[in-house]
């Protein structure tokens, strides 16, 4: 997780050295788009659909693209999302680390207060169309829009001041499930340019499928392992505020 967290840094860090103009780059054409590359800062919620759901509930994601927009409304882009929940429904968690009353105790013998969470990331590519229509603004259309890539998911243990020795590295390897590899995400939604170009956010329904396997060979909980390949999915609705994103530029004049 600490790559992908300087992976994140490394793109925000970019898209800073990049000005952020709204309305720069003008109007776009009747019954076209302004072309160029635009960041995009999105949020959503899915639900669990298949053998994902017998492992978690309701998740929220946040994350950030970066797209390409030609003139005629093909879109491609690059995305980052990381993925948080709090139901965990995985049967047998920590069946092991419990006492006849389904406490947990810690190395100190105290009862430890541990919170099984959801945590997940997806890595993916794009490629979509914008379709102008006569009762949207101009610049404005329906998406159609698919994603591919890579995809990741795991438990997360929240333990609050206790110590586990069985939830440290290398022993939490044993129960966090982890499980990745190719999806595949069809995406139907809306993109809102205003007048202006003050205003532009996207929204719609989405569905993830993926083709995953079990990256732990054994569980130590349930002394069982994974059964892959599993074929997880979601069902959600994202929402984004777009950016457009042109070279930084500057108004000062030099005199000899």
């Amino acid at each position: 997780m600490k790559i992908k967290s300087k992976l994140l840094i490394a793109a925000l860090a970019l898209l800073q050295g990049t000005s952020w103009a709204q309305g720069a780059g003008g109007s776009p054409a009747e019954g076209g788009f302004d072309p160029g590359f635009q960041a995009a800062i999105h949020v959503g919620g899915q639900a669990p659909n298949k053998a994902l759901s017998e492992r978690f509930g309701l998740s929220n994601t946040v994350g950030l693209s970066v797209y390409h927009l030609s003139a005629v409304g093909w879109r491609w882009g690059v995305h980052y999302r990381f993925q948080t929940g709090s139901d965990v429904r995985e049967p047998g968690l920590l069946v092991n680390l419990r006492d006849p009353s389904g406490r947990i105790i810690d190395n100190e013998g105290r009862i430890a207060l541990v919170t099984a969470q959801q945590r997940g990331t997806v890595f993916s590519l794009s490629a979509g169309r914008l379709f102008p229509t006569d009762f949207l603004s101009n610049g404005s259309g329906l998406l159609l829009e698919v994603l591919g890539g890579y995809w990741e998911h795991k438990v997360h243990f929240q333990n609050r001041g206790n110590r586990l020795t069985q939830l440290d590295e290398p022993h939490i390897k044993g129960y966090d499930r982890l499980t990745g590899g190719l999806m595949v995400m069809p995406r139907l939604g809306y993109v809102h340019d205003s007048s202006n170009g003050l205003v532009r956010f996207q929204c719609g329904v989405e569905a993830m499928l993926g083709n995953l396997q079990p990256n732990r060979v054994w569980n130590a909980d349930t002394m069982m392992a994974d059964e892959g390949p599993r074929k997880d999915g979601t069902i959600g609705v994202f929402a984004a505020w777009i950016l457009r994103l042109k070279p930084r530029s500057t108004d000062v004049d030099y005199y000899h």
